[in-house]
């Protein structure tokens, strides 16, 4: 991994020179971030670190820590490691892989910063605190041309960043595989998530998301994250959405279960893995990712069509929009240090957008596929009463078989998620290759 670190920090070096010669500046100061207090409290949220800091800094766990990088020398990190005996404080990672790439300076009080401040009206700080930027006497904070270049740098994965998705993707399935049995064992919710969160070595404060812990109905609501205490009094669907992190960066896995393995549901699970599994087959470097969700509901379409949810052709149920209220999210997005990851509109280094066209306003991704990038793909069909409701006084409604939709309730519904990357012959799906090797 050392190597493959030292190739991702040459990459870095060309994009900050890129950057910082397009906007005429001496050089970047990207601060780390620190823990948000709740108001009129002395609690903090969970601290999230700028992913700015960790693309180049790779410890999500430097709180209120500085890099300076010129695009030339070797970079400066200044590493906040307070002594304080009423908190676990973090440690300098002096012996990791990384750390040779870094000229340190070991920061005990957050205040010593002031002295390594030299000329901050020439550079750029990168951050969330605006009033320390300020204070500090920085002008250009957050510079849009220089988050533009980096955002879209971002949006390419070196294959450090790709190995660590990849190591990401295997403890998240470690704790995949606990939560079926969980679900089968008949567990709460809340104690699913406990099962999960013990088998991939995460507490609910440091997992990528909110872990989507959910059985029955409530598999129809996209972000559920309640999770019920007690189990329900029978037990119909599960859907897991859930990851975890490696070095900062994410994955992000999705399963559905059925409870009868032979029921129509059941099968209904396996044909959408299998068109998840058949569009990653088709992903090709240069094609546009509008296409690969259009032609997803077109197959969700045909999936309506053969499960008798609506009796009207497939070309029918898609092109008046019907697969919409099925399938109401996008196929997938970027991912990286972000699970939603930066850039998923963004067309090239000035920033152009390309916004989600108006028929699939939740689509998080309009950009051709380039090598390098990583995608979740997570396709959907959901039984959801408020996207239905639309129907039922419609001059179509006769042609919903809504007995069965309202029998299908009781499942909530389906995704199915992998995690792939864009290679010059096609998609490399990390979940896969994951839960192959183990």
């Amino acid at each position: 991994m050392q190597q493959q670190f030292s190739h991702h920090w040459a990459r870095i070096q060309q994009q900050v020179q890129t950057a910082l010669e397009l906007c005429r500046l001496d050089g970047l100061w990207i601060y780390s971030g620190a823990a948000q207090r709740y108001f009129l409290d002395d609690q903090t949220a969970p601290f999230k670190v700028n992913p700015h800091f960790n693309y180049i800094f790779p410890d999500p766990n430097a709180e209120q820590s500085w890099l300076f990088l010129d695009g030339k020398s070797k970079p400066k990190i200044y590493y906040f490691a307070p002594q304080d005996y009423w908190h676990c404080t973090p440690q300098p990672p002096r012996e990791a892989f990384f750390a040779d790439q870094f000229d340190w300076h070991i920061l005990t009080e957050s205040q010593q910063m002031t002295s390594y401040l030299h000329n901050p009206q020439y550079c750029a700080f990168i951050g969330n605190d605006h009033e320390l930027a300020q204070a500090l006497g920085f002008r250009e904070i957050n510079p849009k041309k220089v988050l533009n270049v980096l955002h879209f740098a971002r949006s390419i994965k070196s294959e450090f960043e790709i190995a660590c998705i990849y190591q990401a993707q295997r403890i998240a399935l470690k704790g995949h595989r606990a939560a079926k049995a969980a679900f089968f064992e008949g567990k709460s919710e809340f104690d699913i998530n406990l099962a999960y969160l013990q088998a991939t070595e995460q507490s609910d404060n440091n997992v990528p998301y909110g872990n989507i812990v959910a059985l029955n109905q409530h598999s129809a609501i996209l972000h559920y994250t309640k999770l019920a205490m007690q189990p329900p009094a029978q037990r119909h669907s599960f859907l897991l959405d859930a990851g975890a992190s490696y070095l900062g960066y994410a994955a992000d896995i999705t399963r559905s279960y059925a409870f009868e393995p032979k029921s129509e549901f059941a099968e209904l699970v396996s044909r959408l893995d299998q068109l998840k599994l058949l569009i990653i087959d088709q992903l090709e470097v240069g094609f546009n990712y509008l296409g690969y969700h259009t032609q997803m509901h077109k197959w969700i379409a045909r999936l309506l069509h053969e499960f008798d949810f609506v009796r009207l052709s497939p070309d029918d149920i898609f092109e008046l929009g019907i697969s919409r209220s099925f399938f109401p999210h996008g196929l997938g997005h970027l991912l990286g240090l972000q699970v939603h990851d930066v850039a998923g509109f963004q067309q090239n280094a000035r920033g152009t957008h390309k916004a989600a066209p108006q028929d699939y306003p939740s689509l998080r991704c309009t950009r051709d596929l380039v090598e390098g990038m990583v995608l979740t793909i997570e396709p959907g069909l959901y039984f959801i009463e408020m996207l239905l409701e639309q129907w039922k006084n419609h001059p179509l409604a006769k042609q919903f078989n809504w007995q069965k939709i309202e029998q299908f309730k009781q499942f909530g519904g389906i995704r199915s998620e992998d995690n792939v990357v864009i290679r010059a012959n096609g998609a490399e799906n990390l979940t896969a290759r994951a839960a192959q090797f183990g």
